[in-house]
Protein backbone atom coordinates (compact mmCIF):
# COMPACT_ATOMS: atom_id res chain seq x y z
CA UNK A 1 0.00 0.00 0.00
CA UNK A 2 1.56 3.58 -1.34
CA UNK A 3 2.28 6.47 1.34
CA UNK A 4 2.68 3.49 4.23
CA UNK A 5 6.28 5.08 6.85
CA UNK A 6 8.63 2.45 7.49
CA UNK A 7 6.40 1.27 10.39
CA UNK A 8 3.55 0.50 7.87
CA UNK A 9 1.34 2.76 9.44
CA UNK A 10 -0.26 5.42 6.97
CA UNK A 11 0.33 9.07 8.22
CA UNK A 12 -2.75 11.26 9.38
CA UNK A 13 -2.88 15.05 10.05
CA UNK A 14 -5.24 16.66 12.22
CA UNK A 15 -8.21 17.69 10.25
CA UNK A 16 -8.57 14.12 8.29
CA UNK A 17 -10.77 11.27 9.43
CA UNK A 18 -9.63 7.73 9.42
CA UNK A 19 -12.18 4.63 8.97
CA UNK A 20 -12.79 1.00 9.13
CA UNK A 21 -15.53 0.13 6.38
CA UNK A 22 -16.40 -2.73 4.79
CA UNK A 23 -17.38 -2.75 0.93
CA UNK A 24 -20.53 -4.34 1.82
CA UNK A 25 -21.52 -2.75 4.98
CA UNK A 26 -19.89 1.25 4.69
CA UNK A 27 -18.60 3.03 7.36
CA UNK A 28 -18.31 0.52 10.82
CA UNK A 29 -16.11 3.08 12.58
CA UNK A 30 -14.80 6.56 12.26
CA UNK A 31 -12.14 8.73 14.32
CA UNK A 32 -11.24 12.35 13.48
CA UNK A 33 -8.67 14.12 15.36
CA UNK A 34 -8.98 17.63 15.51
CA UNK A 35 -5.80 19.04 17.35
CA UNK A 36 -2.90 17.56 18.77
CA UNK A 37 -1.01 20.11 21.75
CA UNK A 38 2.34 19.63 23.17
CA UNK A 39 2.36 20.47 27.06
CA UNK A 40 -0.64 21.92 27.73
CA UNK A 41 -1.76 24.19 30.90
CA UNK A 42 -3.10 21.10 33.23
CA UNK A 43 -6.84 22.60 34.52
CA UNK A 44 -7.63 19.38 36.13
CA UNK A 45 -8.30 18.81 39.68
CA UNK A 46 -6.09 15.61 40.39
CA UNK A 47 -3.26 17.42 38.04
CA UNK A 48 0.56 16.54 38.34
CA UNK A 49 3.42 17.12 36.04
CA UNK A 50 3.98 14.72 33.87
CA UNK A 51 6.03 11.20 34.65
CA UNK A 52 7.71 10.98 31.46
CA UNK A 53 8.10 14.38 30.51
CA UNK A 54 5.53 15.84 28.71
CA UNK A 55 1.74 15.87 27.76
CA UNK A 56 0.34 15.69 24.48
CA UNK A 57 -3.24 15.93 23.95
CA UNK A 58 -5.46 14.86 21.32
CA UNK A 59 -9.11 17.03 20.86
CA UNK A 60 -11.08 13.62 19.02
CA UNK A 61 -14.38 12.62 17.70
CA UNK A 62 -15.37 9.20 17.00
CA UNK A 63 -18.22 7.58 15.69
CA UNK A 64 -19.74 4.06 15.74
CA UNK A 65 -22.18 2.57 13.48
CA UNK A 66 -25.08 0.83 14.98
CA UNK A 67 -24.80 -2.79 16.37
CA UNK A 68 -26.88 -4.43 13.07
CA UNK A 69 -24.31 -2.57 10.82
CA UNK A 70 -21.63 -3.67 12.98
CA UNK A 71 -23.34 -7.66 13.67
CA UNK A 72 -23.57 -7.72 9.61
CA UNK A 73 -20.38 -6.94 9.01
CA UNK A 74 -19.44 -10.09 11.13
CA UNK A 75 -17.70 -7.47 14.05
CA UNK A 76 -18.20 -9.32 17.24
CA UNK A 77 -16.17 -6.41 19.38
CA UNK A 78 -18.95 -3.76 18.49
CA UNK A 79 -16.64 -0.98 20.52
CA UNK A 80 -13.94 1.57 19.77
CA UNK A 81 -11.34 1.54 22.46
CA UNK A 82 -10.05 5.24 23.27
CA UNK A 83 -7.57 3.57 26.20
CA UNK A 84 -4.29 5.51 26.34
CA UNK A 85 -2.87 2.17 26.96
CA UNK A 86 -3.96 0.90 23.05
CA UNK A 87 -1.58 4.05 21.52
CA UNK A 88 2.14 3.95 20.77
CA UNK A 89 4.31 7.25 21.08
CA UNK A 90 7.46 6.87 19.34
CA UNK A 91 9.66 9.41 19.12
CA UNK A 92 11.86 10.89 16.58
CA UNK A 93 15.09 8.22 17.33
CA UNK A 94 12.35 5.35 17.09
CA UNK A 95 12.28 4.80 20.86
CA UNK A 96 8.71 3.33 21.74
CA UNK A 97 6.78 4.54 24.79
CA UNK A 98 3.97 1.32 24.72
CA UNK A 99 0.96 0.51 26.41
CA UNK A 100 0.20 1.32 30.28
CA UNK A 101 3.84 3.92 30.03
CA UNK A 102 1.97 6.44 28.46
CA UNK A 103 -0.68 7.13 30.18
CA UNK A 104 1.85 8.51 33.15
CA UNK A 105 0.39 10.85 35.00
CA UNK A 106 -1.83 11.99 31.99
CA UNK A 107 -5.13 10.96 34.14
CA UNK A 108 -5.27 14.04 36.47
CA UNK A 109 -4.80 16.67 33.59
CA UNK A 110 -7.58 18.07 32.53
CA UNK A 111 -11.40 17.90 34.32
CA UNK A 112 -13.10 14.37 33.73
CA UNK A 113 -15.84 16.14 31.32
CA UNK A 114 -13.33 17.20 29.03
CA UNK A 115 -12.12 13.51 28.03
CA UNK A 116 -13.89 11.14 25.92
CA UNK A 117 -14.75 8.05 27.09
CA UNK A 118 -12.45 4.78 27.15
CA UNK A 119 -14.95 2.67 24.93
CA UNK A 120 -17.68 4.19 22.11
CA UNK A 121 -19.91 1.62 21.83
CA UNK A 122 -22.43 0.42 18.65
CA UNK A 123 -24.60 3.60 17.62
CA UNK A 124 -22.59 5.82 19.84
CA UNK A 125 -20.23 8.98 19.24
CA UNK A 126 -18.17 11.34 21.24
CA UNK A 127 -15.94 13.85 21.15
CA UNK A 128 -13.11 15.67 23.68
CA UNK A 129 -9.49 14.77 25.01
CA UNK A 130 -6.80 11.88 24.79
CA UNK A 131 -4.05 12.95 26.85
CA UNK A 132 -0.37 10.85 26.80
CA UNK A 133 2.27 11.20 29.26
CA UNK A 134 5.79 11.00 27.04
CA UNK A 135 9.07 11.51 27.29
CA UNK A 136 9.53 13.82 24.20
CA UNK A 137 8.35 16.73 23.05
CA UNK A 138 8.37 15.32 19.20
CA UNK A 139 7.79 12.29 18.24
CA UNK A 140 4.32 10.58 16.35
CA UNK A 141 1.13 8.65 18.18
CA UNK A 142 0.08 5.31 16.85
CA UNK A 143 -3.43 3.86 17.14
CA UNK A 144 -2.97 0.26 15.51
CA UNK A 145 -6.33 -0.41 15.01
CA UNK A 146 -9.62 1.38 15.18
CA UNK A 147 -12.08 -1.29 15.16
CA UNK A 148 -12.51 -4.99 14.14
CA UNK A 149 -12.11 -5.94 10.74
CA UNK A 150 -8.46 -5.19 11.13
CA UNK A 151 -7.18 -3.38 8.76
CA UNK A 152 -4.23 -3.96 5.76
CA UNK A 153 -2.02 -1.50 7.66
CA UNK A 154 -0.61 -1.38 11.36
CA UNK A 155 -2.99 1.54 12.25
CA UNK A 156 -2.37 5.63 11.57
CA UNK A 157 -0.24 8.03 12.98
CA UNK A 158 -0.59 11.62 14.01
CA UNK A 159 2.97 13.49 14.39
CA UNK A 160 3.49 15.71 16.98
CA UNK A 161 3.67 19.02 17.92
CA UNK A 162 1.19 18.56 14.74
CA UNK A 163 2.74 19.66 11.37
Amino acid sequence: MAGLTDRGTIPTVPGSSITTSTPEHGELASMMVHSIEVDPVCTGPYARPPKNGHFVVMDVSVKVAPQSTLSAAGNYHPSVSLRQGGFRAVDNDGNVTPGNDIIGNGYGCLPEEDTVPVDVNAGEKTSGKIIFDVPTAEGVIILPELLEPASDNNGWEWAYPAQ
